[in-house]
């Protein structure tokens, strides 16, 4: 497999793959989870930071910006972002599981950092025994990741 057609199965331009393979610039933790899927790797050989740890910016996990529009369209990245990776996996758990899917993030937002990496780090190690292979399968059908 080459740059192109990775380019064309994740969506993300081939100079920004480029820009990524001579580590020119930092992975976005969306870019990551679109390659890993292509590859069928983990993320985490791509990626050591994830969204819930301290060593990833704001700028690593939303679309970058222009240089000049900082701050301007930062609603709209947020939004860009749930409407493209976050509602389609959203969708995926359907309208029965929402109430538990809205409890774990609303417990989740409420717990200290060091909490909140305990929590993510439990859920690493039980994706190593516990993964669903249609469910991971699912996940890969998500254009924005």
């Amino acid at each position: 497999m080459n740059v192109r057609k990775i380019a064309k199965a994740t969506g993300i331009s081939a100079t920004t793959l480029y820009s990524i393979i001579q580590k020119d610039s930092n992975i976005r933790f969306d870019f990551a989870l679109r390659l890993a899927n292509e590859l069928q790797i983990d993320v985490n050989e791509i990626c050591s930071a994830s969204p819930f740890s301290d060593t990833i910016k704001e700028e690593e996990i939303y679309p970058t910006l222009p240089d000049g529009l900082n701050g301007a369209l930062d609603a709209s990245r947020v939004k860009t972002y749930l409407k493209n990776s976050m509602y389609p996996l959203m969708y995926l758990f359907g309208k029965n599981s929402m109430p538990d899917v809205d409890n774990l993030l609303t417990s989740f937002y409420q717990l200290d950092d060091e909490a909140r990496q305990e929590v993510v780090e439990t859920i690493r190690l039980k994706l190593q025994y516990h993964r669903d292979p249609k469910r991971a399968e699912q996940i890969k059908q998500i254009k924005g990741w």
